[in-house]
């Protein structure tokens, strides 16, 4: 029978006690059945009790003078008893005394006691008898304190993994706790919040997600600090636990919002927590003497008309919540309310960016790289933006993917190569002739037909260099090994440069990337965000430009934005620049000025 661990161990801590209280018992009884007299009787009740109770006793000094006063009786009745009964008693005195106390001292000098005392029967039992009983009593005595030196070492080595085990416990309880709450507020954070909801989820009951957001946070901690940010935040942890802890699940999503889960039959059950939220919010905040007022703007999604799992749900809730917050704020809305808006507006934004190009609205702007060993900007990546006449600026990362879906990016792409080697080629002739230009290059436009023909057209046409122009495109884009090689090999004979842009966060192998015509690496910006604060992300930088020095390729870092980043990869051997850091990315007429002046970063 196999037990399990923890009994294992409790049976080993146990055992020398077991054997402790049987052999006390045990002996006990031998001598009460051995001795003959009234004295002898008392002596070996005498022992008894004194026996017992250092067995109780744990002070260390009391146990050896109570088991001293014990086997003092116990020695005193041993004349009284018969040979056979003798050697039977002295081997459980040598056990008891081997498991009773710490020191193997005490069990040796009964043994030699022993010896001494069997001498006394040589008339009376042969001399082989006498022989073998003094052989016993020393291979035994020896038998004993060793197997009792080991359990005892056992029982000490389980008390001590006891000890860490439970600090260990403690340990790991820290750890989940950091895990799973936030340590500002003492809410659960965002991975608890995600398992509560597979939990509530599977459940199949009816569930909101409200997603709430301060509105005006950041104007908190620029007037009044960080800390006063920090304190305000605390403060709205409190009032939601206080106003519908009962009725919610209540977390801290990340910064200034917080999640809630509730369960509802109706609609107006939701509506009701969320007007009692925004009354609570009407009273101030008292901070620093003053008085803060600090309203909520609220999204809600809903289980399972809007979506069936949790990460859907939390996004649906977070996109009501910035309607809210682009409206007048301080109120709720529900995504099924803004879904025909979302709708008409993708709609809306599909058909204006077909007529986009003609109507002027399309403009391209310009970021310097700029090499990181002397400040020098040493050519402008080409950006594409667009501004809507009704809806203002639309963001790159809305319109370049719709652009992508309803194949507008080609013409997109073409216009902005044409466009930007037709100013870049100005900015040349004006006295900045070795000025590089960087165009991104989509998928789409990279596999569309006579992709390289269009190209070089292009730069014909535009009088431009095209040793000047890098061509940017992306890890994803080249998996078709053969069919990327010849597109690339025949802009390359052309002296087109290729850079691979994003490196590090496609799916493109070493063995793949030696294969292709390629010029630069562009690490990611994802990894230069992390690169003071993740030591993984700062080897990973450090790894690409290794890589691409070894291939003889220059490395372009994008998305630097303060000095220790600029200081690491500097460091590290990067050549090229790109970030807020250096410039942002400009209009034409910003692009002259800076031109003008050439000015080291």
């Amino acid at each position: 029978m196999n037990l399990p661990q923890v009994w294992k161990k409790r049976l080993m801590h146990i055992t020398p006690n077991i054997v402790i209280l049987f052999s006390a018992i045990s002996l006990s009884s031998n001598m009460v059945k051995s001795v003959s007299s009234s004295q002898g009787l008392i002596l070996t009740l005498t022992f008894a009790g004194f026996i017992l109770s250092s067995i109780l006793f744990r002070t260390r000094s009391l146990k050896y003078a109570l088991a001293a006063i014990a086997f003092f009786a116990f020695f005193n009745a041993l004349p009284e008893l018969s040979f056979d009964r003798l050697v039977s008693v002295m081997y459980l005195s040598l056990i008891l005394l081997a498991f009773l106390l710490p020191s193997p001292l005490p069990i040796f000098l009964a043994a030699g006691y022993f010896l001494y005392f069997i001498s006394s029967y040589w008339p009376e039992e042969s001399m082989e008898m006498i022989r073998t009983i003094v052989i016993g009593i020393i291979v035994n005595t020896i038998l004993y304190a060793l197997l009792a030196f080991y359990l005892r070492n056992l029982k000490q080595e389980n008390a001590v993994n006891v000890e860490l085990n439970e600090q260990l416990n403690q340990a790991l309880g820290k750890l989940q706790h950091i895990a799973y709450y936030d340590p500002l507020t003492k809410l659960p954070n965002r991975e608890l919040l995600k398992q509560r909801m597979i939990e509530e989820l599977t459940e199949e009951a009816p569930t909101a997600v409200l997603f709430l957001d301060l509105d005006h946070f950041k104007n908190v901690n620029d007037m009044l600090g960080h800390s006063a940010g920090d304190r305000l935040l605390q403060d709205v942890a409190s009032l939601l636990s206080k106003t519908v802890g009962q009725s919610c699940f209540i977390s801290r999503y990340a910064g200034d919002e917080f999640v809630l889960l509730m369960r509802y039959q109706q609609q107006k059950d939701i509506e009701a927590v969320v007007e009692r939220l925004i009354h609570a919010f009407r009273t101030p905040f008292q901070m620093n003497q003053k008085q803060i007022y600090a309203t909520l703007s609220v999204g809600i999604s809903l289980y399972p008309e809007d979506a069936r799992d949790a990460d859907t749900l939390i996004q649906y809730a977070d996109k009501a919540m910035y309607s809210v917050k682009s409206g007048d704020k301080n109120g709720f809305r529900f995504f099924y309310a803004i879904k025909s808006e979302e709708l008409l507006r993708q709609v809306k934004l599909e058909n204006d960016l077909r007529s986009a190009v003609s109507k002027r609205e399309l403009a391209v702007h310009y970021q310097p790289l700029v090499e990181m060993s002397t400040g020098k900007i040493r050519g402008l990546e080409a950006l594409l933006r667009w501004t809507h006449p009704e809806l203002g600026p639309i963001s790159p990362s809305v319109f370049i993917p719709l652009a992508e879906q309803t194949g507008v990016i080609v013409e997109l792409g073409e216009w902005v190569l044409n466009e930007a080697c037709r100013q870049v080629r100005t900015w040349q002739r004006a006295g900045n002739p070795d000025l590089a230009l960087a165009v991104n290059i989509s998928i789409r436009q990279f596999r569309s037909p006579q992709f390289a023909s269009k190209v070089i057209s292009i730069l014909e046409n535009t009088d431009f260099e095209p040793a000047l122009l890098e061509l940017e495109i992306t890890e994803s884009m080249v998996q078709n090994l053969n069919e990327s090689v010849m597109i690339l090999g025949e802009l390359k004979r052309q002296g087109v440069k290729i850079s691979i842009d994003d490196f590090g966060t496609g799916y493109s192998s070493l063995s793949v990337l030696r294969h292709l015509p390629v010029d630069l690496l562009k690490i990611d910006r994802s990894f230069t965000r992390e690169l003071t604060t993740a030591i993984p992300a700062a080897s990973i930088v450090k790894l690409i430009i290794d890589i691409g020095h070894s291939m003889n390729l220059q490395v372009i870092c994008e998305g630097i934005e303060n000095p220790q980043e600029f200081k690491m990869l500097q460091q590290y051997g990067c050549e090229i620049g790109q970030g807020y850091y250096f410039y942002r990315p400009s209009s034409v007429e910003e692009i002259e000025i800076l031109l003008r002046r050439r000015t080291p970063a």
